[in-house]
């Protein structure tokens, strides 16, 4: 018989520590623990080596133990590693719901240290540098999860158990809840979808500079979202194919991800994602460009845009920057342009200033930014919003189609208001002394010639227009708003920087109106023509014995005006016209984005998550611009037509906030 085995050798205190259990939900095949493995760090740093790494992620190389500065960084990757793990890998169940829920909490939590520090500020921000510094296969596993949730919109799950005590709560509760309606809003509870898209977003920002240093680093989670497409359209084959589509996740679809975004869009959450996606993902911006309904994606951002304009909304200006900054993307893609001024809408109900009818979308795109930039010059007089304003509609005048009558009668408004504003300036600074040029910004070289800019930035859309390849048969609505508003184009015929648009403008009007200026007993010396006031709506045709070719009363109608307008565009030719290249606007971010989207993200993520922070100590959220009072708009906002009360004495637009 063999002799028996040596006794084991007695246990060393570290090893008589009791094994920790596995968690709940395994971030790897090994499975520690959260808390055991954070336990393990803060007792010996050297036990959270490559051998208690988990799977989903690389190894945690811990540093020597040489100071509490070293093991706080170790355990907040340990932490943050989990947590990242967690909501990667998890399945999504009804039990697993609440586990997620908190799990996309505690993320939040261990990035919000950013609130209690400038970005500028070199302060060590532990759990923000794990996190963002999280390894690319983790990053795109998450960012792929996290899209996936959003698309998904995974519903709270029921609770059978307690149905009939939650029926009788309920029931017992009602009265309270009425009488608490009465005093405070009731805001919709965060669901899955929700924390899922605050999380991305906070994770995608960039990379803070105090903490980031070198310029080679790069979020990995943003570069995962750029690279985001269809599971089936992954390019390359093989083993690169077969990678791509574990990435993206089964199910996965660019499709299904445009129409989360449309469903959600007047949400400023999924405004920012779609900018991001816009921006960066070519797959999606390609797929959006290329759809048959620009409607689904422009409506919303167009009633977002407008309804901001009324007086009971409260304004936010980085929410009307996010709009714009996409309008402008959408409007560099002649494609995409047409296509919106060939959907019709037989109305618009949400639009209050005026009654449209039958109306494309691109026209009304024209009317909301028209709009807008004329909001932004009674009110915010901001030169980032009138400049993009401006731009938007340059990408888009070559596309002229069909404009609705309403539509442009607000453009040769918008050069109305803008021209007066010019000569108004031009003359205070004749009249003003050295001194007050000295010492007022109103009347500086600066704001003069940012009024010249605009000026001709509305004149080059005019331009544009009437030498489109569409010609000026498909746009006679625009040919009928000059010939009615001929007299505004007059005072700066001859100036020295807009004579050459100008005088393009009056060609237009000597070819067309030369049938109409001998006509008539209605004409006057002031125009020549004299037509309807509510020529910018439209009219059934009236019987040709109803009047003669020049109208039995002295007054065009509006029908008799478009015929002629028709008849004389078989004689037009654009090439008549001084050539005037198409301005063309492109979107470029600046170079420092986190400095306007961490403050912007941070402040959705501290109204819209459901977690409280101490307002005392938040320092990264400065006091927003959007607190002005909703008291009544000027004249000029109650309807486009209005020239009269415009402020002519406001200042040029001021450097953005």
């Amino acid at each position: 018989p063999r002799p028996p085995p040596p006794p084991p050798p007695p246990a060393s205190p570290a090893a008589s520590r009791p094994a920790p259990k596995p968690a709940a939900c395994r971030v790897g095949s090994r499975g520690w623990s959260c808390a055991a493995r954070c336990e393990a760090v803060l007792s010996d740093p050297e036990a959270a080596g490559p051998g208690s790494a988990s799977a989903a992620a690389e190894p945690v190389q811990a540093r020597p133990p040489g100071g509490s500065e070293d093991t706080e960084a170790a355990v907040a990757r340990l932490i943050v590693e989990a947590l990242l793990g967690a909501a990667a890998s998890c399945r999504l169940d009804d039990v697993s719901y609440a586990l997620h829920m908190e799990v996309l909490a505690a993320l939040t939590v261990c990035l919000s240290a950013q609130l209690f520090s400038e970005l500028s500020a070199s302060v060590p921000l532990p759990t923000v540098t794990a996190a963002l510094g999280a390894p690319p296969p983790l990053a795109e596993a998450l960012v792929a999860r996290l899209l996936k949730l959003y698309i998904d919109q995974p519903p709270r799950p029921a609770n059978p158990e307690g149905r009939l005590l939650g029926s009788i709560g309920s029931m017992l509760w009602l009265p309270l809840q009425v009488i608490a309606s009465f005093f405070r809003a009731q805001e919709p509870p965060v669901e899955l979808a929700d924390r899922s898209l605050q999380v991305l977003l906070l994770l995608t920002q960039h990379l803070p500079p105090a903490l980031f240093p070198d310029p080679m680093l790069s979020n990995h989670f943003l570069a995962a979202l750029r690279c985001v497409g269809d599971a089936d359209s992954a390019c390359g084959s093989g083993a690169e194919a077969e990678e791509g589509r574990a990435r993206q996740g089964a199910g996965f679809s660019v499709r299904r991800l445009h129409d989360a975004l449309c469903a959600r869009l007047p949400e400023e959450a999924t405004l920012v994602l779609l900018y991001l996606l816009l921006h960066g993902n070519r797959e999606l911006l390609d797929h959006a460009l290329s759809r048959s309904d620009p409607d689904a994606l422009l409506l919303p951002l167009l009633r977002t845009l407008a309804g901001m304009l009324s007086p009971a909304c409260r304004l936010r200006t980085s929410r009307v920057y996010m709009l714009l900054i996409i309008l402008l993307m959408l409007s560099q893609d002649g494609g995409f342009v047409s296509t919106a001024h060939a959907v019709m809408l037989p109305t618009v109900p949400w639009f209050k200033e005026r009654l449209l009818h039958d109306i494309s979308v691109g026209s009304l795109l024209v009317v909301v930014l028209v709009r807008t930039t004329q909001y932004n010059l009674s009110r915010l007089q901001d030169l980032y919003v009138q400049t993009n304003c401006l731009a938007a509609l340059a990408n888009m005048a070559p596309c002229f189609k069909r404009i609705h009558p309403y539509a442009a009668r607000s453009l040769v408004t918008l050069y109305d208001v803008l021209a007066r504003r010019f000569q108004k300036l031009e003359a205070r600074r004749a009249h003003a002394s050295p001194v007050e040029l000295a010492d007022s910004e109103e009347l500086s070289d600066e704001a003069l010639g940012s009024a010249a800019d605009f000026l001709r930035m509305a004149l080059e859309v005019l331009n544009v227009a009437l030498a489109a390849q569409a010609g000026l048969q498909q746009n006679e609505h625009l040919v009928y708003a000059i010939l009615e508003r001929q007299r505004v184009f007059a005072p700066l015929r001859g100036h020295e920087l807009f004579w050459d648009l100008i005088e393009n403008v009056f060609r237009v009007i000597d070819h067309f109106g030369a049938g109409l200026s001998g006509q008539g007993p209605a004409s006057t010396k002031e125009s020549p023509l004299q037509l309807d006031k509510d020529s910018d709506r439209r009219t059934p045709p009236l019987p040709t014995t109803a009047r003669s070719s020049s109208g039995s009363d002295g007054v065009w109608s509006v029908d008799l005006v478009l015929a002629h307008i028709g008849e004389a565009s078989r004689s037009w030719k654009a090439d008549s016209l001084e050539h005037v290249p198409d301005p063309r606007f492109t979107y470029e971010q600046e170079s420092a984005p986190e400095e306007f989207f961490t403050p912007y993200i941070w402040s959705l993520v501290r109204d819209r998550s459901g977690l409280v922070w101490d307002p005392l100590r938040v320092v990264l959220l400065a006091e927003e611009l959007d607190d002005e009072p909703a008291d009544a708009l000027p004249a000029l906002l109650q309807g486009v037509d209005v020239v009269e009360d415009v402020d002519e004495h406001a200042t040029a637009p001021g450097p953005p906030a």
